[in-house]
């Protein structure tokens, strides 16, 4: 909040300046220097993750690399490894700088954020288009948009399905085309997460419903988005069956993981691992469009076909608590990012209302009503004060302590054996070690995965080969036998130590620290400690 109020303040005298240079109200003004300062916070905050550092700058930062290069594992590895099973999508959109050889960690970490600002550009881009607004207030729509999704955020590789959707739906106009792009981006659903499946389906019908009056049609107005709604679900799961069938996972299982994995439903209020809460956030942010809506809409809620309505606020309903609920799976709830399409739908309805492209049942003019400067404001200051917190210096390290590290673990694993990094994967995938073989099962990220998810037939054989002594050496994050007790993520905390990181210390004990990280190097007991089963309750 301090530096909001600075920001304001800043804001304010940047107004003046602009008012000085150009003929605007000053609330134009106003909002075209927040929307300006607030494009800028957040592209920074995009880009300051480009490092060359080549350990994690985050929780598997740049592990998300190794899974991206799991799609050209033939070429860097040797070998023909399975797919992801999480977020497919994602890491095949992350993989496209391997098909150059030798590209640095530091351009894969750019690319990232590149994929992040172009692809939430260009759907804030197709949702200003949507709007059919022109010259500067397109722009400035754009720039607010780009903005409103980066609340959650919404991730880049949904925005593919938005993109797609905007670009390619028309009910009134193309029909046959809008089929055809709906199952197209029902197809990328189907290689992303189970719970965007219908999110395709369900932005089409939603740009039907605001295009297309009932009149006297009855049953036949609803023919078309059920025809899309049926192909979308059936071309999603067509996609995921078949990417599971290529895909060379034994274990099918782990596709379904999200489905037995603890609720955590404390996360929906404030809390220690997101203090402003699930609700209060999305309640804050949904507030200005449905101000909005109410403001534009207020005496005029019979323009729409009480069918009509109801479509439309169903479609945000299931997305609203869809959202909630997974944001509640043990691994999530630290932002709204979960709640990334009930946001894009909301994006979509409120700006067929705001741009008069909402067709009403009997009138030749769209309706349209005056949205007060109050409400306004708040649109521009609340997604402002998400991008501000990107406010700082840009990510360094220490060059010489990093190289230094390096070093030191190349010199700890010279002695051969099979090595299993749990994590830093990068550090294989990018050469900075010389001379080691990757192993392919128990990375950090899967680990985590299957102990939320307490996937017993996993763990139990990554137990066997702990007691087997499989593996010469370990290279993992410092493990602890106590769990957290306070802080954010304590139940992940919990059962990341209570399935991982005591089974591992049972059997293997750390023999190198690294000084820049908390990364050691573990090689096995010459006995097994007397350890509680994971699974004895």
């Amino acid at each position: 909040m301090p530096i909001l109020w600075v920001c304001l303040w800043a804001s304010l005298a940047q107004t003046i300046g602009l008012k000085s240079l150009r003929k605007l109200d000053w609330h134009v003004a106003f909002a075209v220097i927040l929307l300006a300062q607030g494009f800028i916070y957040q592209t920074y905050g995009l880009f300051a993750i480009t490092s060359a550092n080549p350990f994690s700058m985050g929780y598997s930062e740049a592990g998300r690399h190794y899974y991206a290069s799991i799609f050209f594992a033939e070429k860097l590895y040797g070998m023909r490894l399975p797919l992801p099973f999480l977020h497919p999508s994602r890491y095949l959109l992350l993989s496209i700088p391997f098909l150059a050889d030798g590209l640095p960690l530091w351009f894969h970490r750019f690319w990232q954020a590149l994929l992040w600002f172009g692809l939430t550009l260009g759907s804030a881009w197709s949702l200003a288009r949507f709007s059919r607004t022109s010259g500067w207030m397109f722009i400035l729509f754009t720039a607010w948009a780009f903005l409103f999704f980066f609340q959650g955020a919404v991730y880049y590789h949904l925005q593919v399905m938005v993109i797609l959707i905007l670009a390619g739906v028309s009910a009134v106009k193309h029909p046959g085309r809008s089929l055809v792009f709906v199952i197209l981006a029902s197809v990328w659903a189907g290689v992303s997460r189970v719970n965007w499946f219908p999110v395709p389906a369900m932005l089409a019908i939603a740009i039907y419903v605001l295009e297309t009056p009932i009149h006297d049609k009855s049953w036949k107005y609803w023919l078309m988005p059920f025809i899309w709604g049926v192909s979308g679900l059936a071309a999603a799961m067509i996609s995921q069956f078949i990417y599971i069938q290529i895909s060379g996972n034994a274990d099918v299982s782990a596709f379904g993981s999200s489905f037995t994995s603890e609720l955590i439903w404390s996360r929906l209020l404030p809390n220690e691992t997101f203090p402003m809460g699930i609700l209060p956030g999305i309640l804050l942010v949904s507030a200005p469009p449905f101000a909005t809506l109410y403001q534009i809409l207020r005496g005029k809620i019979d323009s729409l076909h009480p069918l009509r309505w109801l479509a439309l606020l169903a479609m945000l309903a299931v997305l609203f608590i869809g959202g909630a609920i997974v944001s509640t799976k043990i691994g999530g709830g630290g932002d709204l990012h979960n709640m990334d399409a009930y946001l894009v739908m909301l994006s979509v309805v409120g700006t067929a209302f705001w741009a008069k492209q909402a067709a009403a049942e009997r009138e030749a003019k769209p309706m349209m009503g005056r949205v007060g400067w109050g409400v306004v404001m708040a649109a521009l200051l609340i997604p402002l004060g998400f991008a501000i917190r990107h406010i700082g210096f840009y990510a360094t390290f220490d060059k010489t302590i990093a190289e230094n590290d390096i070093q030191v673990l190349q010199e700890a694993l010279k002695n051969g054996g099979e090595i299993l990094f749990i994590t830093e994967r990068q550090l294989i995938t990018f050469d900075y070690l010389s001379g080691i073989m990757l192993v392919p099962e128990y990375e950090q990220s899967e680990l985590m995965e299957m102990a939320m998810s307490r996937n017993r037939l996993y763990l139990e054989n990554f137990y066997a080969e702990l007691r087997a002594r499989r593996f010469a050496l370990i290279v993992a994050e410092d493990q602890k036998f106590t769990q957290q007790k306070e802080g954010a993520f304590v139940e992940e905390n919990a059962a990341w130590v209570r399935f991982v990181g005591a089974p591992l210390l049972c059997n293997y004990k750390p023999v190198v620290t690294l000084t820049s990280n908390n990364l050691q190097v573990y090689e096995p007991r010459p006995k097994q400690v007397e350890c509680k089963d994971p699974f004895a309750e």
